[in-house]
């Protein structure tokens, strides 16, 4: 009796992993997400010509993550959950199926100085570095016009 036990057990398992679900690019393409906030958001590196600079921003406390909600070629942002504060919108342009380009919306929000340089500099690209459970870990690059490269590393997940 124990040795079948045993193999229910052992088949069971096998299983429930062989049907665990891999999430892929295409899982984080449409839905609803979250970026929680962690220290890696706060640093960024930026390379001019052969030099290296990192630097970190001042953390706001009060956000404890971004809710996202994503449709095709779309994505707004919300501090700490849906209806809370103003959103910001995005236009997502698809380059493949693991790559986009962010850059802010002026048709649905009035564009602050700074949301207004990151779509004079082609917006940002975001690329998949490893999915890990429920998050798709990137790397966020801008290239600006004078040849400097901001990036900084990110995670996004699955509610």
């Amino acid at each position: 009796m124990k040795k079948h036990t045993i193999l229910i057990t052992i088949f069971l398992i096998t299983v429930i992993k062989t049907n665990a679900q891999e999430l892929t690019c295409e899982d984080f393409k449409i839905g609803k997400f979250y970026i929680p906030q962690t220290q890696e958001i706060s640093k960024y590196t930026i390379e001019v010509s052969d030099s290296i600079i990192e630097m970190t921003d001042k953390r706001d406390l009060s956000i404890k993550k971004w809710i996202v909600v994503r449709e095709k070629n779309t994505q707004t942002e919300w501090k700490n959950g849906i209806g809370n504060g103003i959103p910001e919108h995005e236009v997502i342009e698809w380059i493949d199926d693991c790559t986009y380009r962010l850059t802010y919306d002026s048709s649905k929000m009035e564009l602050s100085e700074n949301k207004k340089w990151v779509n004079e500099n082609k917006g940002i690209v975001i690329t998949k570095t490893k999915i890990e459970n429920n998050c798709l870990y990137y790397k966020a690059t801008m290239t600006t016009n004078e040849g400097q490269k901001i990036s900084q590393n990110g995670i996004i997940c699955k509610e």
